[in-house]
């Protein structure tokens, strides 16, 4: 009887103090080691190519590949995780022919940025860009066939409502 109501405790107990330990993560305030979710405006720009000017670094991107980053207007770099959202940044010129606006987690070790939207700056207004396809009405952030019905998608530039310089 005695080892039965020992362990029935042994369990009530561990189990409250996982439950206020479970409870004590969850309102644990965000440490400044997580990312950030920012919005940078800048041109993308070749890294290498970047510390090519600045460090003489000998760039191999016709071997290698490029690797984009964003260059705000201070000079700052802030390099693209290669990411599904930002696949247009590789896979369509226009996208680094473009003043952009950036919506990204920004890691701290590296600056380092995961896109999670693309916007452009054009004549003094922001426009919201993508790819849509007309026979599904639906519009993704990469060009390729759509998901759907495999048609080629339509690179859009729409104007983004209320966005001011």
């Amino acid at each position: 009887m005695k080892s039965a109501r020992r362990d029935f405790c042994a369990t009530v107990l561990l189990s409250t103090g996982a439950f206020a330990l479970s409870a004590q993560a969850q309102d644990k305030p965000r440490s400044p080691e997580e990312a950030a979710t920012v919005a940078l405006r800048g041109r993308v720009v070749c890294l290498t190519e970047e510390l090519q000017q600045r460090y003489t670094v000998e760039p191999d991107c016709d071997n290698r590949h490029h690797v984009y980053s964003l260059k705000t207007g201070d000079g700052k770099l802030y390099p693209f995780l290669p990411t599904d959202t930002a696949a247009a940044i590789w896979m369509d010129a226009r996208y680094r022919t473009r003043e952009l606006q950036v919506t990204a987690r920004l890691f701290p070790a590296g600056n380092f940025i995961e896109v999670i939207g693309l916007q452009a700056w054009r004549e003094g207004r922001l426009y919201n860009l993508a790819y849509h396809c007309d026979v599904c009405n639906i519009s993704v952030h990469k060009p390729g066939p759509c998901e759907c019905c495999q048609d080629p998608v339509e690179f859009r530039e729409t104007p983004a409502e209320g966005a001011t310089p």
